[in-house]
């Protein structure tokens, strides 16, 4: 009885610590695009690449780019929102490694996180994405009934191909924080939660998968609470 009792312990520790307070959705990319770890459901669809032989930040990586491994265009992996975020307080982090030309073009958007909604076959307008742009880690939010930005900030970075960079966005009520490699780079307090969210959401593209981040992306973690840097998951 007692060594049952200290195996069953074991399995509840060992749970407890794969799936850390807060966590809602998790994504490696490790051996295929669905996610380790979903608090809401799991579904996910698309045709993707991912890298080989440890290509990865960890492990493997998502590769959010046109014409690799027979693929083009390249078309994001898409989850469902429920459940896996959290309007009111929340962290969204992510590794990237930029490619070539990533930042070159001025009027370009490269996209990392997109959510988006479909109604009577329309696509609404985009209520919540992380992208590039002249230069700028951009970070905006958009509300299904506002054609203007709720929140808008631009990080100027000097990101180079080849190079991982770690960035995070955590929100809770109406304070928004943005972190670029473990350090605060923005704060804005728009006095609200985050908008109305649409019903999927896409890593590496904007709607329908399209319109690719030309990036590598890692180990995106979606939290239920807004994180401080010690506490970003896969931090080394």
């Amino acid at each position: 009885m007692l060594v049952l009792l200290v195996t069953i312990l074991c399995c509840c520790t060992a749970f407890a610590g794969a799936q850390p307070e807060g966590l809602l959705f998790y994504a490696s990319f490790d051996e295929s695009h669905h996610p380790e770890y979903t608090a809401g459901p799991d579904t996910t669809e698309a045709q993707v690449s991912l890298t080989r032989d440890g290509g990865g930040r960890i492990g493997e990586a998502l590769i959010a780019k046109g014409g690799f491994h027979g693929i083009e265009p390249f078309l994001a992996p898409w989850y469902l929102t429920a459940g896996n975020i959290d309007r009111e307080a929340g962290t969204i982090e992510l590794w990237v490694q930029p490619g070539e030309g990533l930042f070159d073009d001025p009027e370009e958007r490269r996209i990392y996180i997109h959510w988006w909604v479909e109604r009577d076959r329309h696509l609404a307008p985009k209520v919540f994405r992380i992208d590039t742009r002249g230069g700028n880690l951009r970070i905006f939010e958009q509300d299904m009934a506002d054609s203007d930005y709720s929140n808008h900030m631009q990080i100027p970075v000097t990101w180079q191909p080849g190079e991982w960079h770690h960035v995070a966005y955590a929100w809770d009520g109406g304070e928004r924080v943005v972190y670029i490699d473990g350090e605060e780079m923005g704060r804005s307090q728009p006095g609200r939660g985050l908008p109305t969210l649409g019903h999927f959401f896409n890593i590496g593209a904007g709607n329908w998968g399209l319109g690719y981040a030309e990036a590598l992306i890692d180990e995106v973690r979606i939290w239920g609470r807004a994180l401080t840097p010690d506490e970003f998951g896969g931090w080394e």
